[in-house]
């Protein structure tokens, strides 16, 4: 085997562990008992702080001038993966993570939609059927149709789904940014987040709400620092030496997983139809061979 062969091998097992660790986002939100803003502070401040580090480590400087050239999109992307997150985590407190992960995960349904209009990408039969596979896959994954929704669930859908939107803005608006490293990108949307999370915390009162327990707070350290630095800086290495397919079919890990793990830790049932669903998500997205890199991690 050549070099390229192990290089991509290792990119693969780069992308399948970060992954695994975004899989676990949902479940470790449960121990952290803090509004969806604080969380979303948190998750940015440490993160960057910790792709900082990394940075000074290997004696590299972020790259001011591509930054400057790029500030107004990095900005507008940075604004909408606010509301991505708070959506996100707002969802994870009002439903499942089974529920809050199906519904998220509507983003490349809102992204061929959007795209289509904006980057005029051509709609194929095939990649529609795929993207519609996939998600009954989700469904099946989800339980829903077992239990239904309740109120305080239809909340939560409607978080999942209303961030699912968002994040497919976040990757749309990152189309516009060019000549900059992923790194760069994520080092500026990470500190432009923590500086518009911090007063709109205070702004709605969040700090009143905080409950500081030792687990709470090194969830949080864990969810920015692994989950968020060293876990872009995985993921963005990986994805940048795979193609797009391997990369979108493998990113179905992150929302199985997620299901599965909260299933054991978590108590929610693993049923026939989750294993189903698992094996219609990936194999839709295996038989696609469309999947998209994404632009952004989880």
């Amino acid at each position: 085997m050549g070099s390229g062969s192990k290089q991509e091998r290792t990119a693969r097992a780069q992308l399948i562990f970060t992954m695994l660790l975004f899989g676990t986002i949902g479940t470790l939100s449960r121990y952290i008992a803090m509004p969806s803003s604080l969380i979303c502070f948190g998750r940015a401040f440490f993160g960057v702080l910790t792709i900082i580090a990394y940075l000074a480590v290997r004696g590299v400087r972020p790259d001011r001038e591509a930054i400057r050239r790029n500030i107004g999109w990095l900005t507008m992307s940075s604004v909408f993966m606010c509301f991505n997150w708070i959506c996100q985590f707002e969802a994870f407190k009002y439903t499942t993570i089974a529920t809050s992960t199906l519904c998220y995960y509507t983003q490349p349904i809102f992204y061929i939609l959007i795209g289509s209009v904006v980057l005029k990408e051509k709609l194929s039969a095939r990649k529609l059927a795929c993207v519609f596979a996939a998600f009954c896959g989700m469904i099946l994954v989800s339980g829903v149709l077992q239990t239904g929704f309740h109120l305080s669930e239809l909340k939560g859908a409607l978080f999942g789904i209303t961030g699912g939107f968002f994040y497919a803005m976040v990757v749309l608006i990152n189309k516009y940014i060019k000549d900059i490293s992923p790194v760069n990108t994520t080092i500026v949307q990470l500190a432009l987040v923590s500086i518009i999370m911090l007063p709109y915390s205070g702004l709605t009162g969040a700090f009143s709400e905080v409950s500081v327990t030792a687990v709470g707070i090194i969830c949080l350290l864990v969810l920015g620092a692994l989950h968020t630095g060293i876990g872009y800086i995985i993921y963005f290495d990986a994805v940048n030496k795979l193609p797009a397919q391997t990369v979108g079919i493998l990113s179905y890990i992150d929302p199985v997983e997620a299901v599965l793990l909260s299933a054991f830790l978590l108590h929610e049932p693993v049923t026939v139809y989750t294993v189903a669903g698992a094996v219609l998500i990936l194999g839709a997205t295996a038989v696609s061979e469309l999947g998209g890199s994404g632009d952004q991690a989880a």
